[in-house]
């Protein structure tokens, strides 16, 4: 007869079954376990001796001061790392060899309020359909030498679908940089979703009415020209925008870029895009219960491709009124266009134009 392990609710049904006359061997097929472990139970309660099994030390008690502190530091809060981000402190800064697995069971028995989780309701998009992004503001790492601390920030992007993740490193959080961001996540991703959804800041959004709110007249034409829609998070609502907040948690928390000192932002961005590699090999994906890598393997199939050239971002836009010779002045030249347009304001663009293909 298979063993198996005997939970706190089932040796309450043996001692009430017991009660009740039940013989052991009734008590044991029911339970699907043998004869010996109803006698055992029953030996034990009558003894009143705790069982010796369950008290054995642990080679993780002598963390425990570690594992403690750690608890103590996350246990008011509504959102807490996984446990996957305690083993990985003990491996690698305090000499732990054992599994993960231990961990896991040890937390389990001894800190079990903590790592209760709650029933969440998950929603779900189709594939290509949404990206979600936000900004993780003043992250602070050591560059060229230790001790030199430099303040960035990062523009994430997260497919809905997959959980695929983009982490885009600035050290400037204004509209340039917010769609330098954007147009550097989409090539990672290699192609684009039909809608995207940011934050309520002023660089996207000027004033919040749903899918008709007012967008920074820089970020619509942006958005526009791709073909892409946004629909922004409401004012105040992280949860509008869940996935890709839950990923910033999950990433910083599994991320360890404060002990290391970089050369530069792509030292940095070249470090962190291994790191995200290793971790969708990990991850899986609430959709599809595989992995990220191979969710977004799939999902790619559904992203509309990227344009064949992309603009680069303007160095400097002015709208000017068209002289009566039909030339317009910007950045100190005049130029000439047709003459329909004498008399009116034309939008002028300074921009440097890169060929790529996706």
């Amino acid at each position: 007869m298979g063993q198996k392990r005997l939970f706190a609710d089932e040796v309450d049904f043996v001692m009430k079954m017991s009660k009740l006359g039940y013989s052991n061997c009734e008590i044991a097929r029911k339970l699907g376990v043998s004869e010996g472990a109803i006698r055992y139970r029953l030996k034990r309660d009558k003894s009143g001796k705790p069982d010796g099994r369950k008290n054995k030390p642990s080679l993780l008690d002598k963390y425990l001061s570690v594992i403690s502190r750690w608890v103590d530091k996350y246990k008011d809060k509504r959102q807490r790392p996984v446990l996957k981000v305690l083993y990985e402190r003990l491996r690698d800064f305090h000499g732990y060899k054992n599994s993960y697995d231990a961990v896991r069971r040890y937390m389990r028995k001894n800190y079990p309020e903590f790592v209760k989780k709650n029933a969440k309701l998950r929603i779900e998009t189709p594939p290509g359909e949404l990206i979600q992004v936000d900004w993780k503001e003043d992250v602070y790492v050591e560059m060229v030498e230790a001790g030199n601390y430099v303040k960035l920030h990062a523009l994430i992007l997260t497919m809905c679908f997959s959980r695929k993740v983009v982490i885009i490193f600035m050290d400037k959080k204004d509209i340039d940089a917010f769609l330098h961001g954007h147009q550097e996540a989409f090539r990672r991703f290699g192609g684009l979703a039909m809608v995207i959804r940011p934050d309520c800041l002023k660089t996207a959004i000027l004033k919040w009415r749903g899918s008709k709110s007012k967008l920074n007249e820089k970020y619509k034409k942006y958005i526009t020209r791709l073909g892409m829609e946004v629909f922004p998070g409401r004012p105040g609502r992280p949860t509008d925008k869940g996935k890709v907040e839950k990923r910033i948690r999950d990433i910083f928390s599994r991320l360890d870029i404060w002990h290391k000192v970089y050369k530069d932002i792509t030292d940095l961005q070249e470090y962190v895009d291994a790191k995200l590699k290793e971790l969708e090999q990990e991850w899986r994906c609430g959709a599809t219960g595989l992995s990220v890598a191979q969710s977004f393997a799939y999902e790619k199939k559904f992203l509309k491709p990227l344009p064949e050239v992309f603009l680069q971002l303007p160095i400097e836009e002015k709208y000017t009124r068209v002289r009566n010779d039909g030339t317009v002045y910007f950045l100190k030249n005049y130029y000439q266009v047709e003459g329909k347009y004498i008399g009116k304001q034309v939008l002028c663009l300074h921009t440097l134009i890169q060929a790529e293909r996706s």
